[in-house]
């Protein structure tokens, strides 16, 4: 056991990790991590303080303002054997012995403690922590190993690796500049108290905190990302103010831009008005995917020719925001070339047959055969739903043509526009809406589809990519899923639930077995299964209870599981508990199939079985309906245990009153086995 006494004796410290530009696409899944991973390093060293981190795009910074200059003591206690055992005539026994040799003490530091109503052997010592100052170069050697951004980087010569090459680690505890060796030699860099500000400004060397601050705010470095966050947004809406226009805050690219600008100035430009001819998407991706600008918009709603760029200078010269536009425009108008050579050339009415030629994915066949067996797949669907022939016309069209706009030039530009430009190019309007929709959900977060029609065509689009991805043996193991299947079976139970869509699992797969040969259907649907967790947040064991039920339509197995929650969040459910446990430890087989009425002798069990009689009279359906119902037996049932003997001598009683039991068993059953439930 360790007890700690907190050191009192504090001051500051700050720690600068200057890098080269760090990627935001490799920081932004790590950066919500690395104060948590420095505290948890400090916690390790007996160190516990408050710390603020900041960052900018070349630099990871630690401040705290009352830093320990020691470890915490500690306390070390040890237990050695029960003192019944201890001594034999006065003399150490060998357990005494070898706890004496483990701890190299001699007998006289012994005490005697008690522990659980029990006396034992017992030493103690207080370890004193060490100064800070010994332990800060460790404490960052640490630190920077447990770090994970992916992919990571060697320079010069040496063995370990990082994000970036580390240019400078500058250290102050109690405004005095720490030298570090191994550092150094580690990442290979020549320590200085030289720090750098923004590049249009020089160096200078800081001996305190309060003049490193300053210094960066003085030299055109805003290093709190919160404080780069509120700049951006005030800018923001000024701009909006000023021109009448409304910004879209993309969350994403606002995150990249805070983290790879060090002094944000908003800038607002406007392109031609010619390139607003091309869709929007087009025009949005564009600025965001290439450029790093925000899309405007009239107060209407519409998409304007304006556009936000953050700059990470001081200037705000015309210069800057011209050769900006001049970028963007020759992007676009690469772009219009694109599009209007698409609309030549985009097969409208058919599957492209040079999709014959493209293999979707290894030994799966071309992509003009993945449009063949996602119409195969949205036939069941349709047929299994009662869709009517004009909408079951429309999701079949639309699957016909759903891959044809891969070719296109605009797709080959911006992969993320796939689907949206085929919904440009179709001249049909029936079908734009299936279209731009086909792969939805493309995250966890985003929307599903919005019509029936582009519900089935991604149902079938990401059904087929499981199917044949399971057949070729290409399945997600671990945290490994590379072609995102994960994702692909939680889209499609999303917008199952949605629509209600009728979707037997196990028939549909039957059904499709013959066009994914080396399929097994019992992996597929586990691996469903598995992402019902991921997706509702309940209780495991609910899940387990409902899927053993035998149930294989996904939608009715998503009702099954809101309703035998309704047991877990039950005011109840403690006596829920009591009361299952008692119907499990009864649940036998019996060659008994009905109840026989005529064996019903005492009021208890006439009660119940009128109570099970009613029930069954109501031809319940929905699982809710059946498991509410359920649960009102719970009085008359605990009023069944108490009174009734139910492991009679008579066999034929005894049966019958077993089977009262298993009949309520079975009708639970119906929705999940209650047996499974945990609590």
């Amino acid at each position: 056991m360790i007890l700690r006494k907190l050191s009192l004796n504090i001051s500051p410290l700050l720690i600068e990790i200057f890098t080269e530009e760090l990627p935001f696409s490799a920081i932004k899944k790590e950066i919500s991590n690395v104060l948590e991973k420095f505290k948890k390093v400090l916690r390790a060293y007996n160190i516990d303080c408050n710390v603020d981190f900041f960052y900018t795009p070349r630099r990871l910074i630690f401040h705290s303002k009352n830093f320990p200059l020691k470890q915490s003591d500690e306390i070390k206690e040890f237990f050695g054997p029960p003192l019944s055992i201890a001594y034999q005539n006065n003399e150490p026994t060998s357990a005494t012995k070898g706890f004496l040799k483990r701890l190299n003490i001699s007998q006289d530091k012994l005490q005697i403690k008690a522990k659980d109503n029990k006396e034992f052997l017992f030493y103690s010592y207080k370890q004193e922590g060490r100064d800070s100052k010994d332990l800060i170069e460790n404490i960052i050697l640490e630190f920077l190993d447990s770090l994970s951004f992916g992919k990571s980087m060697q320079w010069g010569s040496i063995e370990a690796s990082f994000i970036r090459p580390i240019r400078n680690i500058f250290i102050l505890m109690d405004d005095k500049f720490i030298k570090t060796k191994d550092l150094e030699k580690k990442y290979q860099f020549n320590q200085v108290n030289k720090i750098v500000p923004h590049r249009i400004c020089s160096n200078k060397e800081i001996n305190n905190i309060k003049d490193y601050f300053t210094f960066l705010r003085d030299n055109f470095v805003i290093y709190s990302q919160y404080e780069r966050y509120e700049i951006i947004i005030n800018q923001i809406k000024e701009v909006e103010s000023k021109f009448n226009i409304k910004v879209e805050l993309d969350r994403e690219l606002l995150d990249e831009i805070i983290a790879i600008t060090e002094n944000p100035n908003v800038l607002f430009g406007e392109f031609d008005k010619k390139f607003l001819e091309l869709p929007k998407e087009v025009i949005i991706t564009s600025m965001k995917i290439n450029q790093k600008y925000f899309a405007t918009y009239t107060n209407d709603g519409l998409l304007n020719n304006g556009f936000i760029v953050v700059c990470n200078t001081i200037s705000t010269s015309d210069l800057i925001l011209n050769g900006n536009i001049r970028v963007l425009s020759a992007r676009l108008e690469d772009a219009l070339f694109f599009y209007y050579n698409d609309l030549k050339s985009f097969v409208k009415d058919k599957c492209d047959l040079r999709l014959k030629n493209i293999e979707f994915i290894q030994d799966s066949g071309s992509l003009y055969d993945k449009v063949g067996r996602e119409k195969e797949i949205a036939k069941i669907i349709i047929l299994n739903n009662k869709i009517n022939e004009s909408v079951a016309k429309n999701i079949q069209d639309s699957i016909e043509i759903s891959k044809n706009d891969l070719l296109s030039e605009m797709v080959n530009e911006f992969g993320e526009l796939q689907g949206i430009m085929g919904s440009y190019y179709t001249d049909n309007d029936r079908l734009k809406q299936a279209l731009k929709e086909q792969y939805l959900p493309l995250t966890e977060d985003t929307n599903i589809p919005s019509s029936i029609e582009g519900a089935i065509v991604s149902i079938a689009n990401k059904l087929d990519s499981i199917l044949i991805l399971f057949a070729l043996n290409k399945i997600p193991s671990g945290s490994k899923d590379p072609f995102a299947l994960r994702r692909a079976a939680g889209g499609i139970i999303k917008i199952i639930e949605y629509f209600k869509l009728e979707f037997n699992l196990e028939e549909i797969l039957d059904s499709l077995k013959p066009f994914y040969k080396k399929i097994e259907i019992y992996r597929v649907k586990n691996f469903f299964y598995e992402r019902l967790e991921g997706i509702l947040n309940v209780n495991q064991s609910i899940i387990n209870a409902a899927i053993k039920s035998k149930q294989n339509d996904i939608l009715k197995l998503l009702e099954q599981i809101k309703a035998l929650e309704l047991i877990v969040i039950s005011p109840n459910k403690n006596d829920y508990k009591m009361l299952f446990k008692r119907v499990a430890n009864i649940l036998t087989d019996t060659t008994k199939k009905d109840i026989d009425t005529s064996l019903l002798i005492e009021n208890r069990e006439i009660e119940l079985y009128n109570r099970i009689d009613c029930f069954r009279k109501q031809n319940l359906t929905s699982p809710s309906s059946i498991i509410k119902e359920l649960l009102g037996f719970k009085d008359i049932l605990e009023a069944f245990f108490d009174d009734i003997m139910i492991n009679v001598e008579n066999k034929d009683l005894r049966e019958n009153r077993i089977l009262l039991i298993n009949v309520i068993y079975e009708e639970f059953f119906k929705v999940g086995d209650i047996k499974e439930i945990s609590f």
